[in-house]
């Protein structure tokens, strides 16, 4: 059973990030960018960091999930900022009924 929604946990404040991209009506140039949609409170944990070593080379690769009040307005086309660091959303996932969202995520 899943524990009910506590806004104590939220205590992180995170940008939740979309891309767009507009031309310039003058010289057509496209410009492409990230955009804050929304500054919201979350909850944050690490799922799982695991480094591996490739010919000499070390790669970390984290997963975390960040949990926030609902909204229908995100997607895994988004990124999540928190503490000046990006993060790609893999997955999102309802908590309770409409109560909250886990935002699955790994660095960007």
């Amino acid at each position: 059973m899943m524990a009910a929604f506590n806004p104590g946990w939220l205590d992180r404040r995170i940008k939740l990030l979309s891309f767009t991209s507009s031309q310039d009506p003058d010289n057509g140039e496209v410009t492409q960018a990230w955009f804050t949609l929304a500054t919201v409170w979350a909850a944050k944990w690490q799922l799982s960091a695991k480094e591996v070593d490739r010919a000499s080379a070390t790669t970390a690769t984290a997963e975390l999930k960040f949990l926030i009040r609902y909204r229908e307005d995100v997607t895994t086309d988004m990124r999540v900022e928190c503490a000046g660091v990006q993060y790609v959303i893999t997955g999102v996932a309802e908590y309770g009924r409409r109560q909250g969202l886990n935002l699955f995520a790994r660095v960007a």
